[in-house]
């Protein structure tokens, strides 16, 4: 929610949340990156169909922060700026995570620092189990011109389910976040007619641990969705 506002202030506090994850690359990669080439083979947090969970876990990882060194570089090559230096918010974020493990070892040593790693990969597994039932499989059209089409609600999975709306501040309405980014979530709207997941998330985080059951839960239901359009998977 935060990384999204153009408040100063906003962002600085999603970043910090962040930092607890070790992720502060994603208020790059995410908002820079993400909402760009969601829906395409570019976009390292969109699931092409058959991949598991756990694959496209590794992946973000590797690919999330390579993206966001790559936007950043290109952001500070144009102010004439060093990639190595503190203006860059890759590096900057990293430290604020630093400083996190510092405390935690300040407060309990090496004990301290287990916990805070775990809570950190923890913290991050849920984040990316998001991205992964959000856009699994859905691929926006690339024309005779090789332009990609505009992303459009349809090429995000919906949830419009109360109590998982509550937790996660109505986000489960991902086809309205994309369609106005800047909107707040918890004045995001909801469609009929989109591809809709069987479940709200808490129960769809569940069934993204074992990819058998997530096959056979949603790869049918992928088909439906896009009409049977192969082009569209």
């Amino acid at each position: 929610e935060l990384v999204h506002r153009t408040s100063r202030p906003a962002v600085l506090t999603g970043r910090w949340l962040l930092s607890f994850s070790f992720d502060t690359a994603f208020s790059l990669e995410h908002v820079y990156g993400h909402h760009l080439n969601v829906a395409t083979p570019k976009d390292p947090a969109t699931a092409p169909r058959g991949m598991n969970f756990w694959t496209f876990y590794v992946r973000i990882l590797y690919l999330g922060n390579r993206n966001a060194w790559r936007i950043e570089k290109r952001f500070l090559q144009k102010k004439g700026r060093s990639v190595w230096s503190l203006h860059n918010r890759v590096i900057t974020g990293q430290l604020i995570s630093l400083i996190w493990v510092a405390l935690f070892a300040a407060a309990d040593g090496i004990k301290g620092v287990v916990i805070f790693l775990i809570i950190s990969m923890w913290g991050k597994l849920y984040l990316e189990i998001t991205n992964y039932i959000e856009h699994y499989g859905l691929l926006r059209r690339t024309g005779a011109d090789g332009r990609v089409e505009r992303c459009q609600p349809h090429h995000s999975w919906n949830s419009n389910h109360v109590f998982s709306n509550w937790v996660v501040f109505h986000l489960q309405r991902h086809s309205d976040h994309h369609a106005h980014p800047t909107r707040r979530y918890q004045s995001l709207r909801h469609f009929e007619g989109l591809p809709e997941l069987p479940n709200g998330y808490m129960g769809m985080f569940i069934v993204c641990y074992i990819p058998p059951l997530w096959y056979a839960l949603m790869d049918r239901r992928l088909v439906r969705a896009v009409g049977g359009d192969a082009s569209r998977i």
